[in-house]
């Protein structure tokens, strides 16, 4: 089971196809693909998942930036015909457009002549994300690597960076809960600074992705004592972006534990 991992229709390198067959290659029955605020992938994977026999349900990642910071929530299980998700995920795609013309923009004021065109080709027509305009900076020679382009221009903070659309992580749970999914906190483990849980769990946070191959096994015990605590579900997952990229850990490669693996196929696959 790997319930966290991306395709071309936003930042991964590989078609939801050729995600499935990976994963089916691997041993993994169950998965959910989750990329970042759209379900093209989820869409163009429905009838290969039935083929090869694998249990797929609609996930997706949303980039949150408000009160607590930049937060990553999962959403799964969603109705994905729902007019609500359909226009936010529209309004979401072209704020990052915008938001990327912005970024490239000061890449040519700091003397890096690039284009948005050059990223929204990277992007081959799905969501356009920070990396693509990294793979850009190094295929005209301002890097030697997408991380170091990151690193030096794109990343919070750094010369070329633009603060993101607001988009809270208090909208992102009550988006999905209205539509029908369950909302969990992304790799809470890896944020540059402390997760306020409190207020997540004021707005209904549904669970917490306790195994994640960037956690170490103190902050996997941390958050899956947290999520005991107070009654969450426990997910986990690869972020596999494919082989190569920045999140390389391979498709079915974090082990969940057994109860974990028994509520999400009895739960939430049997409805889909």
């Amino acid at each position: 089971m790997d319930l966290h991992m991306h395709t071309t229709a936003s930042d991964g390198k590989l078609t939801p196809k050729e995600l499935l067959q990976e994963a089916k290659e691997r041993g993994v029955s169950h998965l959910a693909i989750t990329d970042h605020d759209t379900v093209d992938g989820y869409l163009l994977a429905r009838e290969e998942a039935q083929r090869l026999g694998v249990g797929l349900i609609p996930g997706i990642e949303w980039n949150t930036e408000g009160p607590e910071d930049e937060l990553h929530i999962l959403g799964y299980g969603f109705d994905i015909s729902d007019p609500r998700l359909l226009h936010l995920m529209d309004r979401r795609q072209q704020e990052r457009i915008d938001w990327a013309s912005e970024m490239v923009e000061r890449c040519n004021r700091l003397g890096m002549a690039i284009t948005i065109e050059d990223c929204l080709v990277r992007a081959k027509g799905g969501v356009i994300v920070r990396t693509h305009i990294a793979e850009v900076l190094v295929a005209r020679g301002y890097s030697s690597t997408p991380q170091a382009a990151f690193d030096a221009y794109l990343r919070k903070g750094a010369s070329a960076y633009v603060p993101r659309p607001v988009f809270s992580a208090q909208e992102a749970i009550e988006l999905t809960h209205e539509i029908g999914g369950i909302a969990i906190l992304a790799h809470p483990g890896i944020y540059p600074f402390e997760v306020k849980l409190d207020a997540l769990l004021e707005y209904g946070i549904d669970g917490i992705e306790v195994y994640y191959p960037k956690h170490s096994s103190a902050q996997m015990a941390f958050w899956e004592r947290q999520a005991k605590k107070h009654q969450l579900i426990r997910s986990g997952g690869s972020d596999f972006h494919g082989h190569g990229s920045r999140n390389s850990t391979p498709v079915g490669s974090v082990p969940l534990p057994r109860d974990v693996k028994e509520w999400w196929t009895c739960c939430m696959f049997h409805q889909h």
